[in-house]
């Protein structure tokens, strides 16, 4: 269960292509390489499209590197965490932890955790941070979870580098609470539980509990130690956090 932070824990632009064409057409035919750098100059003074166009094609390159690296590493690392799960000592990690009454905090959920989950955790809500390739061979499709009387939520973010956005924050934490209402459970994961699915909780653990960010993550790290919240999203559980407060004071 959720400790009180602070307390002792547990011991374990939108323009289309043919405008974007008639304006490359219509601009100055430039004969020297001169002409050709005052005119970049004074279109990236203007906020013109050639800077912009490669500012874009700069972050593009690098959310395709990201997410390239991550699935480059997912089996190496899932690996990883699995020997984590299974070697005992100083060094063993227990797949998931329960938060609260509602939510579970965990690794994937292999097949064979199925029955385990749905009977003696009383999952009845599943809410995948992973995308699907993650989640294609070794866990339950939405159809299969479905016939175990269980809904998922499948809310896509790039492994190792990813933030989840600020919207799946909030709709994460409506289906959790849609569950909560019901008195029945749902279990957050990502791959090793560690990054994605914390932040996934800490938001939920934000608006449940009025806290801040730092306060839901200590919570979190009380009950499961080798969790790992990024500064990037730290950054939008405070994003989160602000807008819940806004919410409060203007109710």
């Amino acid at each position: 269960m959720v400790p009180v932070p602070g307390s002792p824990g547990p011991a374990s632009d939108g323009r289309d292509s043919a405008s974007e064409s008639r304006e490359e057409s219509s601009g100055p035919q430039l004969s020297s390489s001169a002409s050709f750098s005052r005119w970049l100059t004074a279109s990236s003074e203007a906020g013109g499209w050639p800077l912009r166009l490669a500012g874009w094609g700069g972050m593009a390159a690098s959310a395709w590197l990201e997410a390239g690296l991550a699935r480059v590493l997912f089996y190496p690392t899932l690996l990883y965490t699995v020997f984590r799960g299974r070697v005992g000592g100083p060094a063993h990690r227990d797949w998931y932890h329960r938060i609260d009454h509602t939510v579970l905090l965990g690794a994937l959920p292999l097949r064979s955790m199925t029955r385990r989950l749905v009977l003696d955790e009383n999952v009845r809500g599943v809410i995948t941070m992973n995308e699907e390739y993650e989640t294609r061979f070794l866990c339950n499709t939405s159809k299969e979870w479905k016939n175990m009387g269980v809904e998922q939520l499948r809310l896509s973010t790039v492994d190792m580098t990813g933030v989840p956005t600020l919207a799946n924050l909030h709709r994460g934490v409506q289906f959790a609470l849609k569950y909560q209402s019901l008195g029945q459970c749902v279990y957050v994961h990502c791959k090793a539980g560690r990054s994605r699915s914390a932040t996934m909780v800490a938001a939920y653990l934000i608006q449940v509990h009025n806290w801040s960010p730092e306060e839901a993550i200590e919570a979190i790290a009380k009950i499961r130690s080798h969790i790992s919240i990024r500064p990037s999203q730290l950054e939008i559980l405070k994003e989160f956090h602000k807008e819940i407060a806004a919410r409060a004071a203007k109710n």
